[in-house]
């Protein structure tokens, strides 16, 4: 987490952003905010999202610094994110670039993990569990998803994810436009 602090206060002071003025964007205190950006907090999913809203990126975006033009992406060579206290792993599947129409991931959740709270943005998704099971709610409503199963769904819909099962849930997530 101290890569992804570093990586916030880079953003942030690129946009001419003080710790009160993003606070207010993203809707926390200043001080929450100083403590993601010196490690000290591991932030929710959710939360980690506004922040990448509030400084103009997707979550994505704070994890891959540079472009790249590569039609293929090696497994070994895939950016990841760590997420401890969601219990999640995301290892992304396509470059970061400006001008790409979507975002693919794999989403690791471990048993107990999740998102954390609720979030929305513009776009659509689209997921297939290759492992596990994985709690989905929509719109207050909650969806059991098996190995094999798949879903879609506007993003503007208020939504969250957990794993409730005994082992690692596997997601492929897709969004488009990006906006993780």
């Amino acid at each position: 987490m101290e890569e992804l602090g570093k990586r916030l206060r880079a953003l942030r002071k690129a946009r001419g952003l003080s710790l009160r003025a993003l606070a207010e964007i993203v809707g926390c205190s200043a001080s929450y905010l100083s403590m993601v950006e010196n490690a000290h907090i591991d932030p929710s999913i959710s939360r980690l999202k506004r922040i990448a809203e509030g400084l103009g990126t997707t979550i994505s975006g704070l994890f891959q610094d540079e472009a790249s033009h590569e039609i293929v992406i090696r497994r070994h060579m895939r950016r990841q994110a760590h997420f401890p206290a969601a219990k999640l792993r995301i290892e992304m599947l396509t470059p970061q670039l400006p001008e790409k129409l979507m975002d693919a991931r794999l989403a690791i959740v471990a048993p107990g993990g999740g998102s954390d709270g609720d979030y929305h943005h513009p776009g659509e998704e689209f997921g297939l569990v290759l492992a596990g099971e994985l709690e989905l709610t929509v719109q207050g409503v909650t969806y059991h998803l098996e190995e094999g199963d798949s879903f879609y769904f506007p993003s503007t819909h208020h939504h969250s994810f957990r794993n409730t099962g005994q082992e690692e849930a596997v997601v492929l997530w897709v969004n488009c436009p990006p906006s993780w």
